[in-house]
This record gives C-alpha cells, sequence and structure tokens, in this order.
C-alpha cells in the first residue's frame, strides 16, 4: 500500500473540513439563524465556560479582533444576552456574564444544534467518533501553540 503524501492529506483535509463546515453552518442557520448566528451562539458558550471572561478573551478565543467583538458583544447586550460588569480593582476591566435570558437562549440553542448533529453520529462507531474529535482537539492546539508544532 502506498503512503499517501502530505500535499494529497493536506487536501483530503481542506475538502474534507470546508465541506463539513459549511454544511452544518448552512444547518444550523436554517435551524436556529433567525434566533442567534453561530457566531453569537460559540461567544454565549464561551462566556458560559470561562468564570471571569473579558472581552479581549473572546477575541482571543474566537480568534478575531478587538473591534469585531466589540461588535458582537454590543449586538448581545442589546439582546439582553449578555451582561458586562466592570472590575472593582481596575476599571479598565470590563467581565461578560450571562444573563438569565441569555442562559435560557443559550441551552435551547444548544438542544437544537444537539439535536440536528445527533443523527450523524450513529453512522460511526463510537471509538471513531472519539479518536476523531481527540485528533481533532489535538490539531486545534497545535495551531492554537505560538510557537507553531513543535518538532519531535
Amino acid at each position: 500500500m502506498k503512503t499517501p503524501d502530505a500535499r494529497s492529506l493536506v487536501n483530503r483535509y481542506l475538502d474534507a473540513s470546508f465541506l463539513v463546515t459549511k454544511r452544518f453552518d448552512t444547518r444550523i442557520r436554517e435551524r436556529v439563524g433567525q434566533t442567534m448566528t453561530t457566531d453569537q451562539f460559540i461567544a454565549l458558550r464561551l462566556i458560559n465556560e470561562k468564570e471571569q471572561c473579558t472581552p479581549s478573551d473572546l477575541a482571543e478565543l474566537l480568534c478575531v479582533g478587538k473591534s469585531s467583538i466589540t461588535a458582537l458583544v454590543n449586538k448581545l447586550v442589546d439582546r439582553d444576552l449578555v451582561h458586562r460588569a466592570g472590575d472593582e480593582r481596575d476599571r479598565r476591566v470590563v467581565y461578560l456574564t450571562l444573563t438569565d435570558h441569555g442562559r435560557k437562549a443559550y441551552r435551547e440553542t444548544e438542544q437544537e444544534i444537539q439535536q440536528l448533529l445527533e443523527p450523524y453520529l450513529i453512522h460511526f462507531k463510537p471509538e471513531d467518533v472519539y479518536n476523531f474529535i481527540e485528533s481533532f482537539e489535538k490539531l486545534a492546539a497545535l495551531l492554537t501553540h505560538e510557537g507553531g508544532p513543535e518538532q519531535k
């Protein structure tokens, strides 16, 4: 059996990644797009998971500039999904938390996305799903590492 070259593997990854991302984003938008964008949902998820989330944290986690985060956070605040609170010791620091309405909207959207994606998982063995996710998380970690992948 011939081992595929790196170019072939990269192209297969790019093709599959683009197709999966595009199709899932489209289906998610069709399902929950009237109430929330994918970016807004991801932002709510990150704010929900991080105990003290600042706009800068959010910008870093979403890999976008601070001006983009300001616009996103403003929309979430205007919709009463997120609350801004200043740090008592440092007025320059702002923390983001979900409002009660934000938590409810987040849970409902999370449930919608779960129901949308779950049926696809039955086509895979559980260990294949775990292996795929672990490999994808490893790639994400390598891409996040500031110095690039470590040579071993």
